[in-house]
């Protein structure tokens, strides 16, 4: 990855979790864990974690890429960008795993 893709992957992590920090009013806590760019910075994965049962966080996802052309027309006042990338949230399950393994390798002991 590039200098520059990994300045504007870092400043678009950033642009998003206070986006949706300050925009959204969820129930449980969601955060951004990472944020995957292509390399013609057409195309955003944000991956998301949220603490709550599954329904809620199905629930934020579904919301979140409902709404990513809102999310999306706020990254001007962070970014300057010729093109504006496509972006498509996705659930991040992995303390939900490490923990799962935890308690595995807590019950072999």
């Amino acid at each position: 990855m590039s200098i520059r893709s990994e300045k504007v992957r870092l400043t678009l992590k950033k642009a998003v979790s206070e986006i949706i920090n300050f925009e959204h009013n969820f129930d449980v806590l969601v955060s951004v864990s990472d944020i995957d760019i292509s390399p013609d910075l057409n195309n955003l994965k944000i991956y998301i974690s949220v603490l709550g049962n599954g329904n809620s966080k199905t629930n934020v996802i579904n919301e979140l890429n409902s709404n990513a052309s809102i999310i999306k027309n706020h990254f001007p006042k962070y970014l300057k960008l010729r093109k504006i990338p496509s972006i498509y949230f996705y659930l991040d399950e992995t303390i939900e795993n490490a923990e799962k393994m935890h308690k595995i390798l807590d019950n072999l002991k």
